[in-house]
């Protein structure tokens, strides 16, 4: 009798003690929290869409891109708040890598203007990539407190290997709140 009292605390214990853990689905790489934002597929998105740092510190942002077909290359205009960021460096992303292939990656940074245009080319032997993946890595040191937004300009565009323009249906942006 007395174990069946031991047990009976020990279990609710157990159950007054545990906390249930709201689940985070924000994801930016999730199909419906994109279509919930307006991102249809094709796109370019963020990851993440939204970071908290502290002033004086850098970030990296991931420019991924969501369920697109048969891509031989494309131009990535990101338009950033210069008064409040400046870009530290901007790296080739890991999708175009380890999809075998062999591309061309570059970038132009415009600090006056606060804008990074990269522009990356597939080559090897399909010419051409499908998926979702990291395109480039973007590491943004922050100079100024204050909510900071990050965006893919309309100027972004990708082309199959005939050069013709594939449309995107949705530019991802990102919020930097800076402290």
């Amino acid at each position: 009798m007395r174990w069946i009292k031991r047990y009976i605390i020990l279990i609710s214990f157990l159950f007054i003690s545990c906390e249930i853990v709201e689940p985070d689905f924000n994801n930016s790489l999730d199909l419906d929290y994109n279509n919930a934002k307006g991102i249809d597929t094709p796109a370019f998105v963020f990851s993440p869409d939204e970071v908290t740092v502290n002033s004086g510190s850098n970030v990296t942002l991931n420019v991924n891109a969501l369920e697109v077909t048969k891509v031989a290359g494309g131009h990535l205009q990101i338009k950033y708040d210069q008064s409040k960021l400046s870009v530290n460096s901007v790296y080739q992303g890991d999708w175009l890598i380890d999809a075998g292939q062999n591309p061309v990656f570059f970038y132009e940074n415009d600090p006056l203007m606060g804008i990074v245009n990269i522009y990356y080319s597939i080559l090897g032997n399909s010419e051409e990539l499908s998926g979702t993946g990291a395109v480039a890595f973007i590491v943004f040191n922050i100079f100024a407190p204050g909510q900071i937004s990050v965006d893919l300009t309309s100027t972004t565009k990708i082309v199959d290997k005939e050069n013709q323009e594939i449309q995107l249906n949705g530019l991802g942006k990102a919020l930097i709140n800076a402290q």
